[in-house]
């Protein structure tokens, strides 16, 4: 199948479009795809925010149905004469997941074999899966190319890589499309505190000591959520059928040195580094092979030090001064609670207690 010029397309829909990466991804297709229309599907968990779409809907191009990608009836309506998908839904928190593992297999898994399902049925042309390079696992140092094998050392990983598999069975039986982006970790506004980079900065803003744990050795990777979002054009436009692409910035920062960048970036924080003790799997990732994608023409424009001041302001903004102070008395690390919260997935329903 052929790719998309983006002025022709008229019908995009943007699963997970109210969370942090769909939002930015919306906004994003609103600007360089002038003649679409964008549908998108949420089922509004605590990662997502009406707010975020605030821009675009004041454009007048977008429509909103609250609903889970695990409903087939309802996803296959969704797509009817859509010329595009992209799904950015799932859970995403590697932490999270080893506290309740089943939520991500039945999102990242269940719910994407349900929306190939779905794509198949009403025939859509293209659709671009956001991915992870946790499906990498820690890797041997090397940068790591998209024909490594996937070695998962993390419930998220497993998740998304056990959604790959789908991917890659399913898309032969209805003749697919499905193009794959393993992004780094993703760094912009609107990302939830539960995030290394959002959490650091609003305990900074507030005068608390940023945990890191073990001894904060561990490298990682970022992308500007704005370079994803011209990577996913980049392959939308002239991405190769059924192609996979790592998304990654040029540099890695080990964890103790972005929470020194934090600090210096923070007007005014009295914050220090407390050291904690470490999660599973929390070691080095290798840095990824990003030449396929570069070769399509994409660059990474952004990088995490000049980010950061944005990003500070952001986050500091939706801190109050009262509130700050409230905050920086409060034991943990922030005012929490406890909800039930019920998730169609499937053929059935999930319950799990959420701490957030």
């Amino acid at each position: 199948m052929a790719s998309l010029d983006l002025d022709r397309i008229r019908t995009i829909v943007v699963t997970g479009g109210a969370g942090f990466v769909g939002s930015h991804i919306v906004d994003d297709l609103l600007v360089h795809c002038p003649n679409a229309r964008i549908r998108v599907l949420d089922s509004f968990t605590y990662a997502a925010d009406m707010a975020h779409l605030d821009a675009a809907f004041r454009t007048g191009r977008v429509t909103l149905q609250e609903g889970d990608v695990g409903n087939l009836d309802l996803v296959t309506e969704m797509l009817k004469d859509a010329d595009l998908v992209v799904h950015a839904a799932g859970e995403s928190h590697v932490e999270r997941a080893f506290s309740v593992p089943e939520r991500f297999t039945l999102a990242n898994a269940l719910g994407t074999q349900v929306l190939v399902e779905a794509m198949g049925r009403r025939r859509v042309p293209l659709m671009i899966h956001i991915s992870s390079a946790e499906v990498y696992g820690a890797g041997n140092g090397q940068p790591i190319g998209e024909l490594a094998p996937l070695l998962p050392d993390n419930p998220h990983g497993a998740s998304k890589a056990a959604a790959e598999m789908l991917i890659a069975g399913l898309r032969r039986s209805f003749d697919l499309d499905i193009r794959v982006l393993r992004p780094v970790n993703i760094v912009g506004t609107r990302q939830n505190v539960e995030k290394l980079l959002p959490r650091f900065l609003e305990l900074a803003t507030v005068g608390r000591a940023l945990p890191v744990h073990g001894d904060g050795a561990q490298k990682r990777a970022f992308v500007a959520v704005s370079d994803l979002c011209s990577a996913l054009r980049s392959v939308v436009s002239t991405g190769a059928e059924n192609a996979t692409y790592n998304v990654a910035g040029d540099e890695l920062h080990d964890v103790l040195s972005i929470a020194r960048m934090v600090l210096d970036t923070v007007q005014g924080s009295v914050a220090g580094v407390s050291f904690i003790g470490g999660r599973p799997g929390n070691v080095t990732r290798s840095p990824l092979d990003t030449r396929a994608l570069r070769a399509l023409g994409w660059q990474p424009a952004g990088s995490l030090r000049r980010e950061l001041p944005v990003l500070a302001a952001w986050y500091a903004a939706r801190v109050p001064g009262g509130v700050r102070r409230q905050m920086s008395q409060v034991p943990d690390l922030a005012p929490q609670r406890v909800q039930a919260v019920t998730q169609v997935a499937g053929s059935g329903l999930f319950r799990s207690l959420e701490r957030h």
